[in-house]
């Protein structure tokens, strides 16, 4: 097994919730803490692991004693071998910052100082992704560029200086900057696939959205049909309320005993022999004294409270 297989293992061993997100290159390290989204990102270079690793912080500016510029800086990486491993580092920066969680810079704090020449200009801002933790490995981490650019004469370093075109080209044929560009080139293949695979799932989409619009439609037209069987059913239901039956018994009542009344009259005016009259009379106030009975129980004992 490489050194660099070796090295990889020991980090996903010792940082059991180490997440890959470019395979031999590039890991996400979850920290614990109040901040779920804090997390250590390690950049293993081309070289790694002749190279330290880079071990930054996400997200930026935090503020720690061993973060400089979003960059860890531990103690064991100016000495970074071969050797050295990688899963312990990880492990024991994971450590600090479960004991002394890293703080968000205040806005003074996050604001560069930048000193003013006397031209009135203020002088070059820092790459915004540092290439190494500190002064001290930086040296380290530039060895092979250092080792590229001494191999050349004073008239190509001259050329390199005064021609932006020249330097272009030896910039982007630094290994470092190959790297860099792969890895981009990496991440722009991953998004191009998942947009294809998006794109090719469109006629699903557009069915199942259809499909959607057409139950919508349906479930309308049965919320018309349930408010007009609703309606009706309360319609019926009103029929037969206690106060619907209660004016319609005594609406009875009153219409037995004028009925009676009636056959009464008529008996009175002559128009009714005496067993026709008995007859009739005494149908119709035998309906009224039901009625009445039924009307005074409903209303003494409330059989019909509304």
């Amino acid at each position: 097994m490489s050194q660099e297989l070796q090295q990889i293992n020991s980090l996903l061993t010792h940082n059991l919730s180490t997440v890959v997100v470019v395979d031999g290159q590039l890991y996400e390290v979850p920290l614990e803490g109040d901040d779920k989204n804090m997390c250590l990102i390690v950049n293993l270079p081309a070289y790694f692991p002749e190279e330290p690793p880079v071990i930054t912080i996400s997200p930026t500016g935090m503020r720690h004693p061993w973060i400089d510029g979003d960059v860890i800086m531990h103690d064991g990486l100016p000495s970074w071998n071969s050797q050295s491993n990688l899963g312990l580092f990880v492990k024991d920066i994971r450590t600090e910052f479960a004991q002394r969680p890293p703080a968000k810079k205040n806005i003074s704090e996050s604001l560069p100082t930048q000193p003013i020449n006397e031209e009135g200009y203020s002088s070059r801002p820092p790459p915004p992704i540092p290439s190494a933790a500190s002064n001290k490995n930086s040296i380290s981490m530039s060895n092979l560029e250092y080792n590229t650019i001494s191999k050349l004469s004073f008239e190509q370093i001259e050329e390199l200086l005064q021609n932006e075109t020249a330097f272009d080209i030896f910039f982007h044929s630094l290994d470092r900057v190959k790297n860099l560009k792969a890895f981009q080139e990496d991440l722009r293949n991953g998004n191009e696939q998942l947009a294809h695979k998006n794109l090719s799932r469109e006629d699903q989409l557009v069915k199942l959205r259809a499909e959607i619009e057409n139950l919508h439609s349906q479930i309308m037209v049965d919320k018309l049909v349930f408010e007009e069987k609703e309606r009706l059913q309360q319609e019926a239901f009103n029929r037969f309320s206690s106060s619907t039956v209660l004016t319609r018994l005594k609406a009875s009542v009153y219409e037995s005993d004028e009925l009676s009344e009636s056959v009464a009259q008529s008996f009175l005016d002559g128009n009714l022999d005496n067993d026709s009259f008995v007859k009739q009379f005494r149908e119709f106030r035998k309906v009224y004294h039901l009625r009445a009975s039924k009307l005074e129980r409903a209303q003494k004992d409330n059989l019909f409270v509304s």
